[in-house]
């Protein structure tokens, strides 16, 4: 009876996965085929095109289109899973951590800043949302200064209070809320916000309520990188960089290394509530910034009928984009500049 009830069983199972597998493969030729004239346009932009990079796009989940040419600095061959670095693209991670402590109700973006750095004189004028909107009038540790006192041979400690001290003594450049300036040091403080809430580091509160839960198993922090950089094996790297070795320079900012996949799996997750609510996603992606002309939310842009952000490391540049009615993610990354740019050049007509 066990034996004849196990064999029922197994065919089930069986004839179940053997469904699910013909459903894929129906879904992924579906999407393939509901995308032949993007396809078709992609190739015709690519074809005989000496772009070093790697382009990842999807629909709903499903492959549309993966590009990778060129080598890394090492000569290792771009994939379209290749760990990459992908600079400012890495604020929307900050901007989530920071709503997922808001909807648990330990913060309020409406907090003056002064509640989690007593020592900064400029603190009570500037509210949370200042910092995630670059509306704050802070200047920038990275583009506005001529050089900080921070060292790939300090601690992240050292560096942190070091450029905490320098974003501490300058005047603002317009009062709060007066105006928009794009500024490293609003996530520079965001992301050290995070950790007093948290009582935890940064990375790792990202790490557990982020990476983990999505299973980004490729994506990971400067850190991590510049300690093991085997945990990304043939990812792009520079030995010149400065900027990706001074230990927390690039924290909330700048400081994740990740693949297309990964970062499919991120888009997809932030579209389907999976990180945030989709009052809290509305939120994010409202421009708070039309008086100045920029279309700027919480650590995310508003890109071609959809949203994102781009970066930009050392000579690498990054761009996510997602389409929440039409289902796409297109995660672009590497040397060429044109990369910025693949949202308006791949899906312009298309969305």
């Amino acid at each position: 009876m066990k034996s004849i009830l196990a064999v029922i069983l197994t065919v089930a199972m069986i004839f179940v996965i053997t469904s699910c597998s013909k459903s894929d493969n129906s879904s992924q030729a579906d999407v393939k085929e509901a995308n032949k004239d993007l396809i078709a346009h992609i190739d015709s932009v690519l074809k005989n095109n000496s772009l070093s990079g790697v382009i990842y796009l999807t629909q709903n989940g499903q492959p549309v289109y993966e590009y990778a040419n060129g080598s890394d600095k090492e000569g290792n061959k771009l994939k379209p899973d290749t760990t990459i670095f992908i600079g400012s693209v890495s604020k929307q991670f900050c901007a989530a951590a920071v709503m997922i402590l808001r909807d648990e109700g330990k913060l309020s973006v409406d907090d003056t800043i002064d509640k989690y750095f007593p020592e900064y004189k400029l603190g009570k004028k500037i509210t949370v949302k200042n910092l995630l909107t670059m509306r704050s009038g802070i200047y920038d540790m990275v583009n506005d200064t001529v050089s900080l006192d921070v060292s790939p041979d300090n601690t992240e400690e050292e560096n942190t209070a070091i450029v905490k001290k320098w974003i501490f003594e300058q005047e603002l450049r317009f009062e709060p809320d007066t105006s928009y300036a794009y500024s490293n040091s609003n996530y520079f403080l965001l992301a050290n916000i995070v950790e007093q809430i948290s009582e935890q580091s940064y990375n790792d509160f990202v790490r557990e309520r982020i990476f983990e839960p999505l299973e980004m198993t490729h994506t990971g922090f400067l850190s991590e990188y510049n300690d093991n950089p085997s945990w990304a094996e043939n990812a792009v790297h520079d030995a010149d960089v400065d900027e990706t070795k001074i230990k927390g320079l690039a924290k909330g900012a700048g400081n994740i290394m990740s693949n297309g996949p990964d970062m499919t799996k991120w888009m997809d997750g932030l579209m389907n509530g999976k990180i945030v609510s989709k009052e809290t996603l509305d939120e994010m992606t409202e421009n708070y910034s039309p008086d100045t002309g920029e279309e700027y939310g919480y650590g995310l842009e508003s890109l071609l009928n959809g949203n994102g952000h781009q970066g930009a490391i050392s000579s690498y540049v990054s761009t996510d984009y997602f389409n929440r009615e039409k289902g796409y993610c297109l995660f672009s990354s590497g040397y060429s500049e044109d990369l910025l740019y693949m949202p308006s050049i791949l899906l312009k007509d298309f969305v």
